[in-house]
């Protein structure tokens, strides 16, 4: 009894002194606060799953180096496409199964130069070095020239052929779209970047006065018609409706006044100000650029995003961007909008991001070697040996130095 008296005398007292205080209502039973929520200062999203990979030996060890003017492509319709320098140092195409590690197809320096007869061009070649894979899609888009004759004067061209067998989807003459006054010797075009929709290429050249020029084009990636082709600009990525470019009164020049240019018409979408510098790239809804310092910019709009301090060169990929941070070992990735950016929650060892692949996975190089990470700083594969030079459904390719090409299936 004397408990039971004591502990109502002690609630009594906590009730008065509560009620005094303004914590409780005379007629209500005592509510305490509930805490407020810890803001998270990590990306706590949900993890991707680990890859297990194993090699998948390639016919022949083949070997591609850059010093060899040949290097690993990419990945496309479950092949390898790689390019080799052949007779006369002309520069052949391959294309090896990445189920099997055969080679599946591929175009001989005979080949190459039938290509260019069947296109109407006439006696010529392709530069399959200065070719681009289509992103999300089954193309490898390549230029190709032809000599003059007497008859006939140099052209200028791209062809686009399928990854799956190595057939031809298009070819497209340039040179209409490049001025009557272009030096047709001088041509030299670069495929730099191919979207499921549109291929741009930047077109280098001397006028017959010998006065330097360039010149981008953009093409439909379907079809190859060739939508518009302007003058003093260098263009870099296509990113949704939009490819990124810069105007430079210097021919070649990738530094100069940043813009955006509609991707159907080559209209100015927008200018990003009084920005100026040179476009890193990106593919989605914001493009990095070094203004001199890395800046990011939505792609739709030129409008300049403030993502916080960005420590090293930036990866723009579909859906995100990425970064590593040197001071903590951390690996920063931001989504755009109101979203702040996002340290993960694991140190990661590496030097630098190389690469965000399709499947979201960011790509991460440590001396000579690669490993593929998660937005929460978690490695999912082993570190792989080599460059990181593609990943695409189930398959990673890599190349070391001397040109040695490892090629990795799921496990």
């Amino acid at each position: 009894m004397r408990i039971g008296k004591a502990l109502w005398a002690g609630a009594v007292v906590a009730a008065v002194t509560l009620g005094m205080a303004g914590c409780v209502s005379s007629d209500a039973d005592p509510v305490s606060p509930s805490p407020e929520p810890e803001a998270a200062d990590v990306y706590s999203g949900e993890p991707l799953p680990e890859l297990p990979l194993e090699e998948v030996p390639l016919a022949g060890d083949p070997t591609y180096a850059e010093a060899d003017r040949s290097a690993v492509e990419g990945i496309a319709a479950g092949r390898l496409l790689a390019t080799r320098p052949g007779d006369v140092n002309v520069i052949m195409l391959d294309a090896y199964d990445t189920a099997s590690g055969e080679l599946a197809w591929d175009i001989t320096t005979g080949e190459a130069a039938q290509l260019v007869l069947d296109a109407g061009f006439g006696a010529g070649r392709v530069e399959f070095a200065a070719g681009a894979l289509q992103r999300g899609g089954d193309l490898y888009v390549a230029p190709l020239f032809s000599n003059a004759t007497a008859s006939t004067p140099y052209r200028s061209g791209l062809v686009a052929v399928n990854a799956a067998d190595g057939s031809v989807a298009w070819t497209a003459d340039l040179s209409p779209h490049l001025g009557d006054d272009v030096d047709g010797i001088s041509v030299h075009a670069d495929v730099v970047d191919a979207s499921p929709e549109t291929v741009i290429a930047n077109v280098e050249a001397q006028t017959t006065q010998g006065e330097r020029v360039s010149v981008a084009v953009a093409l439909d990636a379907s079809s190859g018609e060739v939508r518009w082709g302007e003058r003093g600009v260098v263009l870099s990525s296509v990113a949704g409706d939009v490819v990124t470019a810069v105007r430079t009164e210097s021919p070649g020049d990738d530094h100069g006044s940043l813009v955006g240019l509609i991707a159907s018409t080559g209209e100015e979408a927008w200018s990003a100000g009084d920005a100026s510098g040179e476009w890193i790239g990106g593919v989605g809804g914001l493009v990095a650029a070094w203004t001199p310092e890395a800046a990011l910019f939505e792609s739709s709009t030129g409008a300049p995003v403030d993502a916080g301090a960005i420590l090293s060169a930036p990866v723009a990929g579909a859906d995100f961007v990425a970064w590593l941070n040197p001071d903590d070992q951390a690996l920063v990735t931001y989504t755009g909008g109101d979203e702040r950016s996002w340290p993960g929650a694991e140190q990661v060892a590496a030097d630098d991001v190389v690469a965000i692949d399709d499947a979201g996975y960011v790509w991460l190089a440590s001396g000579a070697q690669v490993t593929a990470y998660d937005r929460t700083g978690a490695a999912r594969t082993d570190p792989l040996p080599g460059a990181f030079a593609g990943a695409r459904d189930g398959s990673v390719v890599t190349v070391e130095e001397d040109g040695a090409v490892h090629l990795w299936g799921g496990a």
